[in-house]
């Protein structure tokens, strides 16, 4: 079973179920087919933003976090920026990036949703999305996270 079906069979059932321990869930898993090991489990966990809570009842249980979402957001970020970015270029307070013809908008979502404090919001076109920063160092910042991120291939 792949990675993908992994993490959707061990968020089903931590949905649906309360789970307690990594034991626990390594046995459901077990019983829907995903046989995997301990440390496997807990490096899946740790990359889907699950964590452990105390429920009302004073027992815990796994439930998801919003790094879920950022780390899905920032796979996204990191995929759009390697496919379809051509160029980009701080201007004053506002980041000009040019993208392959048609790709504007999945990219401009992707920097909308990563929750960026330099980012104001974003504006979209074709090939074109404009970045509105506070400032001039807040549009540095922007431009130095993005090289960071292609960089690190």
């Amino acid at each position: 079973m792949g990675k993908k079906n992994r993490h959707f069979q061990i968020l089903k059932l931590i949905d649906n179920a309360e789970i307690e321990s990594q034991q626990v869930l390594l046995e459901a898993l077990g019983r829907e087919g995903v046989d995997i090991s301990q440390s496997t489990l807990s490096k899946d966990l740790k990359e889907l933003g699950v964590i452990k809570v105390r429920g009302k009842e004073g027992r815990f249980r796994f439930v998801q976090t919003k790094e879920r979402e950022i780390f899905h957001v920032s796979l996204m970020l990191k995929r759009e920026l390697t496919d379809f970015l051509t160029d980009s270029h701080a201007v004053g307070n506002f980041v000009v990036l040019k993208t392959i013809s048609g790709n504007a908008s999945g990219l401009a979502k992707c920097l909308d949703e990563i929750g960026w404090t330099e980012i104001v919001g974003t504006i979209a076109g074709d090939d074109t999305i404009l970045i509105i920063t506070q400032n001039q160092e807040d549009a540095r910042k922007v431009i130095q996270k993005l090289e960071e991120i292609i960089s690190s291939r």
